[in-house]
């Protein structure tokens, strides 16, 4: 369980960008500016006022402290946008096109992970004209910062992690870095194929196992066994949406290379497919933070799930609020199989619950939710 607010939590779950403003405020006006913030859209505005009540409401001396301190946090995190925490492939694609001096500058700014594997994908002939890190030691500062925020500009801000455990909301599996939102995908996917195959039944459930590989088949039959009806597709939905995931995808053939390659290409589908049901309603810098963090080919399909979503399809709160508790709970499990940070665990995570039951969905017993064996 979080402990009562931190002076290391004041400014979560803040983006950087509103971090800084708030320092900034703090630092070279005060109460009397805080005004100005109605100027923001309505949701940072509310953010931001709420930060500053609890702000002003410490000793003056903590105030400062807590705001010198964040405001050095930030520097540290490099830059505004956070580009360390985007996937490499998007920084690939933002750098395709400009000049070697200037993706030289911009790689200088990463770590030697992310600089590594942008330039083994960049042309040859591009990448043997970039310059090396050393080698610009004599650019100004200036224009090294001009370079970045150009650069930066392209994406949007990435969340902060807290400094210390706090509340887990909806919202915070955004902090979740890559390696940790794949797996989380693939574990949706499985879940959102169980909840089809509810509603179209058992027979079309073995006919698409006979193209998995054991493994992934038995997973994929525990999840079916463990989803509640009220959690089933409409039985028209669950057609169309099979026949979406399927179609485009190469047959399962009988070598295990082939089913390997369908059940993953499936999974991700179908899993990103589900968290686009989640995340619909919820911001757009919102859901470009998820689609930054994973591969870009992964962040282009969400958003595109999302879009066609909200064109075609009217929102059940009740069963998007259900849908999100059930993502949040899928993390907490992960958690605990080592799947995502286990230092997550040390979070509170908070549930919409629903009208049968306050809190997080049941755990345990068929028809009961997860008990987590055999996937994700």
């Amino acid at each position: 369980m979080a402990g009562p607010l931190s002076t290391g939590n004041l400014f979560y779950p803040l983006s950087p960008r509103l971090t800084m403003l708030l320092c900034t405020i703090f630092t070279q006006g005060g109460e009397d500016d805080l005004p100005s913030l109605e100027h923001l859209n309505e949701d940072d505005a509310y953010l931001l006022q709420e930060k500053a009540q609890q702000l002003l409401a410490l000793e003056p001396d903590k105030r400062v402290a807590a705001v010198v301190r964040e405001m050095r946090r930030q520097i540290q995190f490099a830059g505004l946008v956070g580009l360390e925490a985007i996937d490499p492939s998007w920084l690939l694609a933002g750098v395709r096109g400009e000049q070697p001096v200037t993706i030289g500058i911009i790689l200088a700014q990463l770590s030697t992970g992310a600089r590594g594997r942008i330039l083994a994908h960049l042309p040859p002939k591009v990448r043997a004209r970039v310059p090396a890190k050393e080698d610009l030691k004599q650019t100004r500062l200036e224009i090294m910062r001009i370079v970045r925020q150009k650069f930066e500009s392209r994406y949007v801000a990435m969340p902060a992690p807290p400094g210390e455990p706090t509340h887990f909301y909806f919202k915070d599996i955004a902090l979740l870095d890559a390696r940790e939102l794949v797996q989380l995908i693939r574990a949706l996917g499985i879940e959102q194929l169980a909840a089809a195959f509810m509603a179209v039944g058992r027979r079309k459930l073995a006919e698409l196992c006979h193209r998995l590989g054991t493994a992934a088949a038995d997973e994929l039959i525990a999840a079916y066994k463990e989803t509640e009806q009220r959690d089933a597709m409409d039985i028209g939905d669950a057609n169309d949406f099979l026949s979406r995931m399927v179609l485009g995808l190469k047959s399962g053939g009988p070598g295990p290379d082939d089913k390997d390659a369908f059940q993953k290409e499936l999974f991700q589908k179908a899993g990103l497919f589900r968290l686009a049901m989640a995340v619909r309603q919820e911001r757009p810098m919102f859901i470009q933070q998820l689609a930054q963090r994973i591969p870009r080919s992964h962040g282009k399909l969400l958003s595109q799930y999302v879009y066609r979503l909200n064109d075609s399809e009217e929102v059940d709160w009740t069963k998007l609020r259900r849908l999100q508790d059930l993502v949040l709970f899928r993390v907490e499990k992960l958690a605990t199989r080592g799947k995502v940070n286990a230092r997550y665990l040390k979070f509170e995570f908070c549930y919409w619950g629903d009208e049968e039951a306050e809190g997080q969905p049941a755990e345990g017993g068929e028809g009961q939710g997860y008990d987590d064996e055999g996937y994700g």
